[in-house]
């Protein structure tokens, strides 16, 4: 960690779920009382996590200070698991105001090559509006690794009044320049590995369950260079909700594509007659030396 003391770990955008916004819970009954206990307890154990206040503090110091702890903190990031980095690159990257220019040049301190989107501000979400969700594609190589990081993040502040099958997001990539290595998803959190019998074609598929408590809303895979050059990859996420009043759980159905935006293979969700879908794409580009 910064040796220099902050009072304040920098306060997360968490959420009652994957629509839902600040927490805040009414008083009326032991329930919602009991609720909100749980919600504060997750959320103290969050922050807690040694990634977690590592990107919340690299985001609040200044580059002159991080380039004094350089060599430190250059360790610390070496040292994390995958699921630990992409936690800390997820959290460092979401709702970040600084400029693409900082971001890079801060993790560069920290031994990390960084691609971010340029020009595409962090948006939120109305509940059946795609245009406003918001999915970040983004790319990283820590030194010492062989392979890349594919990730995605999104964010949202609306609530899921009606909710359906799991959602389904996707790290797709062109499979002639980047060799899957292996898939990460977050922990205990919202997402959880679903498919990946296409890696080979350039696609893995990740489940999102959208009415639990939000903490790891992202996904990454790694992949190795299979040639020199432009490695185009994306994410596309697919949010589902009940067209009835009648709700349907489990797993949405999927159709895979084999010609995909970026090169390999994409993916849709099945349409039936008590769900509804809409999807939102995002893609990147990283070059391969």
């Amino acid at each position: 960690m910064l040796k220099k003391t902050f009072a304040v770990v920098a306060t997360l955008g968490l959420s009652v779920s994957i629509f839902g916004g600040s927490a805040s819970y009414a008083q009326t009954s032991p329930e919602n009382k009991l609720e909100q206990i749980q919600q504060q307890k997750a959320e103290e154990e969050y922050k807690a996590k040694e990634e977690v206040q590592l990107a919340a503090e690299v985001k609040d110091e200044s580059i002159e200070n991080i380039e004094e702890q350089s060599e430190e903190l250059t360790e610390e990031v070496a040292d994390l698991s995958d699921e630990e980095y992409t936690r800390f690159m997820h959290n460092y990257v979401s709702e970040n105001n600084e400029s693409t220019e900082e971001m890079q040049e801060k993790l560069d301190l920290l031994g990390v090559e960084f691609v971010p989107e340029e020009g595409k501000d962090i948006q939120t979400m109305a509940m059946k509006d795609p245009s406003k969700l918001s999915l970040s594609v983004y790319s990283s190589k820590r030194a010492g690794k062989s392979y890349w990081y594919l990730q995605t993040s999104w964010r949202s502040k609306e609530i899921e009044f009606d909710p359906a099958t799991l959602d389904v997001v996707s790290m797709e990539w062109n499979p002639k320049y980047g060799k899957f290595y292996t898939a990460t998803a977050g922990g205990k959190g919202i997402t959880t590995k679903r498919d990946g019998s296409k890696r080979g074609k350039g696609i893995y598929l990740f489940n999102v369950n959208d009415d639990v408590t939000i903490f790891d809303s992202y996904a990454s895979v790694q992949v190795t260079k299979n040639k020199k050059g432009w490695l185009e990859f994306g994410s596309k996420y697919t949010h589902t909700y009940s067209a009835t009043k009648k709700t349907k759980t489990g797993q949405a159905g999927i159709n895979f594509d084999s010609t995909g935006p970026v090169g390999g293979y994409s993916y849709s969700v099945t349409k039936t007659s008590y769900v509804s879908s809409w999807p939102r794409y995002n893609e990147n580009a990283v070059y391969l030396r």
